[in-house]
């Protein structure tokens, strides 16, 4: 009997490992279906909208967080830093050495904007040996709040659309929290 008390407990933590990991949310974050193909994913300084079903990650000590379908091509990011003084033409620069130091490629120019909710932002890509502009940013300041650094991997030219598609719904969702 108790044998059978020590297994049916194994059995239990078992089921309930699978069924964590069956939701593919991060523990520092809520994760809170939208019912149209797109989940929010709720932190504790901002939110964005990705794919459901996908794997979101937990945020790392440097305030970076992915997103990706389980198949592990392609992602989506998010990274945040402090409020600062930098100017636009720094934090491309300091972006830059980051980005290139994990992938080789060439960026374009970046171009400053106002998004629908008010805010600035700089916008450039890099493009692969190839041409294509397979990572594409989006960097956000909030005067108080800080920089919210939006990225996309995109997997290949002929998934181009559907990964802008989904890049584009994390930036125009992205919000800052706190």
């Amino acid at each position: 009997m108790c044998f059978w008390g020590v297994e049916q407990e194994m059995i239990t933590s078992l089921i309930l490992v699978l069924m964590q990991a069956d939701q593919k949310s991060p523990s520092d974050a809520k994760v809170v279906d939208l019912k149209d193909g797109y989940v929010l994913v709720v932190s504790a300084s901002y939110s964005i909208e990705v794919p459901k079903g996908w794997v979101v990650s937990e945020e790392t000590r440097w305030g970076q967080r992915k997103a990706a379908p389980e198949e592990g091509r392609g992602e989506l990011g998010v990274m945040t830093a402090p409020p600062g003084r930098q100017t636009w033409d720094q934090l491309y620069r300091t972006s830059l050495y980051f980005i290139l130091r994990e992938d080789d490629g060439k960026a374009t120019p970046y171009k400053v904007t106002k998004l629908e909710n008010g805010l600035e932002a700089a916008t450039f890509e890099v493009l692969n040996k190839e041409g294509f502009a397979n990572r594409r940013y989006v960097l956000v300041r909030h005067p108080e709040k800080g920089l919210l650094a939006l990225s996309v991997r995109i997997p290949g030219k002929d998934q181009e659309k559907e990964w802008q598609k989904h890049f584009e719904r994390m930036v125009k969702s992205a919000k800052f929290l706190g």
